[in-house]
């Protein structure tokens, strides 16, 4: 494991935690804001929850794995609330859109796993090499 003081400051817990709060100031102003407050916005809706959400999640994958899970599943779980609160701000919850946050989450998290797979089967191949005697 590597000491605190020398990883960057990106992969950090402290940075971590940082972007879970920004992540959810955002995430909670840009649904819980009044349908009459809001500028007519291209594209898909569901898009936009898979996007926004998924981005939350990005904001938090780096540092410990552990404690990624927990944010993802607390994300998951503030989209389902968001969509309970939604009718009492003037808005509309679709149960759609939360099925839309949480497979960008899912999105997400599949891509800390598969890279955090790369990087450890790289690993292995490297210690592999530096252990096979040179032939002369």
């Amino acid at each position: 494991m590597t000491p605190r003081s020398l990883l960057p400051l990106y992969k950090t817990p402290t940075a971590q935690a940082v972007g879970f709060v920004l992540g959810a100031i955002m995430i909670s102003i840009a649904t819980l804001t009044p349908a009459d407050f809001l500028p007519p916005t291209p594209g898909s809706d569901k898009l936009h929850h898979v996007i926004g959400f998924g981005g939350w999640a990005l904001m938090c994958v780096f540092g410990p794995m552990k404690r990624f899970v927990y944010m993802a599943l607390f994300i998951i779980f503030w989209g389902g609330m968001i969509e309970l609160i939604q009718p009492s701000v003037n808005r509309y919850g679709e149960w759609l859109d939360f099925y839309a946050d949480t497979f960008g989450v899912i999105l997400v998290m599949l891509g800390r796993v598969l890279i955090d797979y790369f990087f450890q089967v790289k690993r292995q191949g490297l210690m592999k090499a530096r252990k096979r005697p040179d032939k002369v």
